[in-house]
């Protein structure tokens, strides 16, 4: 759990160079981009691990019966919060994850704020992207047949999956902002 930061780093830069048509070497590029980002994936990994965490204690907290008999209207006002902050939260990691594995500025110094004016990080991409990371749980909980699937794919292929998915998205901008840090340097 604690280095997982790391790994969807090393996973969102293999699945980019992929999307670049770069032709990476997938194990060598994700060992190195592990060990790169290993130090400053733990900046921001950790303090999301707390948030996921307080988060889903505090959703179970306001779903619990006692809870929800003393005041079922806040509790439920109180449980949407939590889920929207989760939501902002995924929004913000969709478009972390790639910033971390391609430029090598500190976490608090990364082009968040180009990258969203640039036009290419259209909140319609954020949108599309934040369905992809969904979808598989979406499909889990409404169709009840399909979990063993579902289960089993995300097992077997599902996160690499779906940071390509989100890749082929963030390709432009990408590519945009490589290009503008290129020309600033």
């Amino acid at each position: 759990m604690v280095t997982a930061g790391a790994s969807l780093t090393a996973c969102a830069r293999v699945t980019g160079e992929m999307v670049a048509d770069d032709d990476p070497a997938v194990m060598s590029t994700w060992w190195r981009s592990f060990r790169l980002n290993l130090r400053q994936s733990l900046a921001w990994w950790l303090p999301v691990l707390v948030l996921v965490a307080l988060s889903a204690w505090e959703y179970l907290i306001l779903s619990d019966s006692s809870v929800g008999e003393w005041n079922g209207g806040a509790s439920g006002a109180l449980s949407g919060l939590v889920l929207a902050g989760g939501v902002l939260l995924a929004a913000i990691l969709v478009w972390l994850l790639p910033l971390a594995a391609f430029f090598d500025a500190p976490v608090h110094r990364h082009p968040v704020q180009r990258a969203s004016s640039r036009g290419g990080a259209s909140w319609e991409s954020t949108m599309i992207a934040l369905v992809i990371v969904a979808a598989p749980a979406i499909v889990f909980w409404g169709l009840a047949a399909s979990r063993a699937a579902v289960a089993w794919f995300m097992v077997l292929i599902g996160p690499a999956f779906q940071t390509y998915l989100i890749a082929l998205l963030q390709r432009s901008t990408m590519e945009a902002l490589a290009g503008a840090s290129t020309s600033e340097s």
